[in-house]
């Protein structure tokens, strides 16, 4: 035991005498990197003594002191993969009702939070040059319809020219047809809802000029709501429609279960991204257009699979993932380095496809400080 002591120490003190260098200026940071750096060289170097000196002498793996570390079984489970993302509840009937051509609004019929129904008139726009040209039309019907009528009585009494009959006639329905248009586009004045529901913002103002697709009355129908959310375009090939989705409103602090409605199938060129959406099920709270929701889609599940916590997991100056398992030589407990190949990791947890077996013990805590072949304790 003195001789294993002399030795390390000598090791020790040849090592600090070899880095040692004329003293020049320093900065107290890089000076104590410097020394951190020599410290856990020299560990791993006692470690490594103590390792190949306890192969020859029994005595000193019973006198030295192994380190104590968390010890747990390799076991299989089913392994459920998530991929998450953000998305917003939204309705299916969530329209902006907007004018139809420009125009000068001059009432409104409704504020924010009346039900209303389709169809009905929530609010107009100037529409009094079209009422007094509807008028002018009407009048010059009339005068046509008189003509029409007496180039009628004419004709069949086959007095007149035929020209002048169809003349009357063909002057008649011009004036009919442009009665209809004019009466058309009156309406168009008029701001209509598109669907039930309530109405949730009013975008116009009286004396504005509104214009389509700028401005209008946005009405809500929460009666038929659902999820939709973007995901980016690398999950394109890893979802489908009926895959389950769990549903987690953070202001609320609620959590539901559902499953993938559509996916989309194009990408996004800007964004790089696909859209999906999910049905909202019934629930007593009460959840609103435009609201937070982060989703969790289930893409796949393995079943009976050994998993470990990621952490465990390092990697070799080769670039191989490890893991330090136990071994046991005449009833003393070794760590053994394991060379394995890890598959899909979530949530703080790793599917190992190759090297670890269901029974297998590994070190879960601790393992950062030893190394291959040191003694351990439980």
């Amino acid at each position: 035991m003195k001789n294993v002591i002399s030795i390390t120490l000598f090791i020790l003190l040849t090592f600090v005498g070899a880095c040692k260098k004329p003293e020049t200026t320093v900065d107290p940071k890089e000076k104590l990197q410097q020394l951190k750096a020599q410290i856990q060289e020299l560990n791993t170097q006692v470690k490594q003594l103590e390792i190949e000196i306890s192969k020859t002498d029994t005595s000193f793996v019973k006198t030295s002191k192994a380190k104590k570390v968390t010890i747990d079984s390799a076991r299989k489970q089913d392994f459920k993969h998530f991929i998450e993302t953000q998305g917003i509840v939204d309705a299916a009937q969530n329209v902006l009702a907007a004018p139809q051509m420009p125009g000068l609004i001059t009432k409104i019929y409704v504020k924010e939070g009346d039900r209303v129904h389709a169809g009905q008139i929530l609010a107009q726009m100037d529409g009094a040059t079209m009422k007094q040209g509807i008028e002018e039309i009407k009048t010059a019907i009339a005068m046509a319809n008189t003509m029409f009528d007496k180039q009628k009585s004419l004709w069949e009494q086959n007095i007149g020219s035929e020209s002048q009959f169809l003349q009357a006639k063909n002057q008649k329905e011009q004036l009919e047809q442009k009665l209809k248009t004019l009466q058309s586009q009156l309406s168009m004045t008029n701001i209509k809802s598109p669907v039930n529901g309530i109405v949730d913002e009013i975008k116009v103002k009286i004396g504005e000029i509104a214009s389509p697709g700028f401005a209008g009355i946005r009405v809500v129908n929460n009666s038929n709501l659902m999820i939709k959310a973007r995901l980016s375009d690398q999950f394109a090939s890893k979802v489908k429609k009926g895959d389950k989705v769990s549903l987690y409103f953070p202001d609320l602090d609620k959590e539901l279960s559902s499953a993938l409605s559509y996916v989309g199938q194009t990408v996004n060129a800007s964004s790089r991204t696909i859209n999906v959406e999910a049905k909202l099920p019934p629930a007593k709270e009460k959840f609103i257009t435009n609201q937070i929701v982060k989703l969790k889609i289930n893409d796949g599940i393995q079943k009976s699979v050994i998993v470990v916590p990621s952490n465990v997991i390092q990697k070799s100056i080769n670039g191989e993932d490890y893991i330090l398992v136990v071994e046991n030589k005449n009833g003393i407990m070794y760590a053994k380095k394991q060379i394995i190949k890890t598959g899909q990791q979530y949530n703080g947890q790793t599917v190992i496809l190759e090297g670890l077996k269901s029974g297998d013990n590994y070190i879960t805590l601790g393992y950062t400080e030893i190394v291959d072949g040191q003694t351990i304790q439980n």
